[in-house]
């Protein structure tokens, strides 16, 4: 007999197929017995089913009532399965991806979604071309390359941009959310690395699993990326980030402030508008983080709230709060208020509170000694500065590539010594030709 018609062999051939088909019809029983119980008209007049299962509200604009389940995460709020109503369904719709299909359609967020994609946060040219140049790969530091070029099938390929790929690929909004292990998880997802926040009451509780959409950005959000190379996130919040080892030690044990990457820190003096309770978006505008649809080299491009902007005294307040007020596009800073005897402060987004603004000094801050001096030049007590670092390259060890979420041979590891704070080093701004771009004397950070 041919061993596989043996009556073993059929044995076990009947015992798969019992297997397999109860196994089917549990599958089948599981997708087809839950089934919408109601139909919901919404506010915008759409037929939602999706809200028979669903009981998620994101926040007021984009509530349930208002919008439904299908105008962001797509499928088929027709359906009355799980199974097809799934169909097509996005589960994160701010991925720049898929963006003006969802935030980014007619009658929502078209213009912001077409600018994002040009703001440093997604392109990270400066980054990429200063990288290269540094490296001898290009003859420039404005080199029009972007992260949405490197995550192409046929992008292009050099050592410069194999350590981009594997060690800097993280801080950008191209990164689709939860695509990396740990704390990187929460990190990337275009519009969602902003306008995300975790839902205020105790996990579990019907209806609040969903995030919270927010255009009150948490200093958390920015600082999940901006704690590295300057890490101004951290100097912000008077957080040195120490030699490593646990240290400084508390009671001989290691240290317990401690960041979601490991890193030991130490808490010194913060910066004035931290300790005054103001976050990233009480300064940085919309125009600053959005951008406004072009594409900038580099960040100092892409700024335009100065200290002179609030500290240039009532007159200039004023004009800025009338443009404001004229409902123009790209209001420099869109907190700020009248206030009592005729003054003009700036309203804190997250707490409300009012902050007075000083003038600076003219006869200190612009005199013959002081006129080509940048603001921080005097005022930063200390940066943090890191000397040491360098970089080890193994060709025959893999790494995961962070932009094609794949392992590839080439691996990376960066080492770091010599970390400290002091006051900052002063230098000039040069462009890219070798010509001073500006006369003002900036900060530098090293590391």
């Amino acid at each position: 007999m041919c061993p596989l018609l043996s009556p073993l062999f059929l044995v076990v051939l009947l015992i798969f197929l019992t297997t397999t088909f109860h196994s089917a019809l549990a599958a089948v029983s599981i997708t087809t017995s839950k089934k919408a119980t109601k139909v919901t008209k919404t506010l915008s007049g759409r037929i939602e089913m999706c809200l028979s299962c669903h009981h998620e509200r994101p926040d007021k604009a984009h509530g349930r009532d208002v919008l439904g389940c299908s105008v962001c995460h797509l499928g088929n709020p027709l359906a009355g399965t799980p199974f097809e109503a799934h169909k097509g369904m996005i589960l994160n719709p701010g991925d720049l991806r898929v963006a003006q299909k969802t935030c980014g359609q007619e009658g929502c967020h078209v213009e912001q979604v077409k600018d994002i994609k040009n703001t440093l946060m997604s392109t990270n040219r400066g980054i990429i071309s200063t990288l290269r140049y540094y490296w001898g790969e290009t003859d420039d530091n404005n080199h029009a390359l972007t992260v949405e070029d490197l995550i192409k099938p046929d992008h292009p390929q050099s050592l410069a941009l194999d350590y981009f790929r594997k060690l800097c690929g993280t801080c950008h909004l191209w990164l689709p959310r939860n695509s990396m292990p740990g704390f990187i998880a929460e990190k990337g997802g275009g519009c969602t690395a902003c306008h995300n926040k975790k839902p205020k009451v105790a996990p579990g509780k019907k209806g609040e699993r969903h995030p919270y959409i927010t255009r009150d950005i948490p200093m958390e959000n920015c600082v999940r990326c901006h704690n590295r190379s300057g890490r101004i996130g951290l100097s912000y919040q008077g957080l040195y980030e120490s030699e490593g080892y646990g240290t400084p030690y508390e009671d001989g044990e290691l240290s317990a402030q401690e960041l979601p990457d490991g890193r030991f820190v130490q808490k010194i003096q913060p910066d004035i508008h931290y300790e005054k309770g103001l976050v990233c978006i009480d300064c940085h505008s919309q125009k600053e983080l959005m951008g406004d649809g072009r594409q900038r080299a580099h960040f100092y491009q892409q700024v335009e709230v100065r200290c002179t902007t609030c500290h240039g005294g009532q007159q200039t307040l004023k004009k800025l709060l009338a443009y404001q007020e004229s409902k123009k596009k790209f209001p420099m800073l869109n907190n700020l208020v009248a206030a009592p005897g005729g003054t003009i402060a700036l309203k804190g987004k997250h707490d409300g509170k009012l902050h007075p603004l000083k003038p600076f000094s003219e006869a200190k801050c612009r005199n013959q000694q002081h006129e080509n001096l940048s603001c921080q030049a005097c005022h930063s007590p200390w940066v943090p500065q890191c000397y040491g670092c360098h970089v080890r390259y193994q060709r025959g060890e893999k790494q995961l590539d962070k932009l094609s979420l794949k392992e590839t041979f080439g691996n990376w590891k960066e080492f770091r010594s010599y970390m400290r704070f002091e006051s900052p080093v002063l230098g000039v701004l040069k462009d890219e030709k070798g010509h001073e771009a500006s006369p003002e004397v900036v900060i530098l950070v090293p590391g």
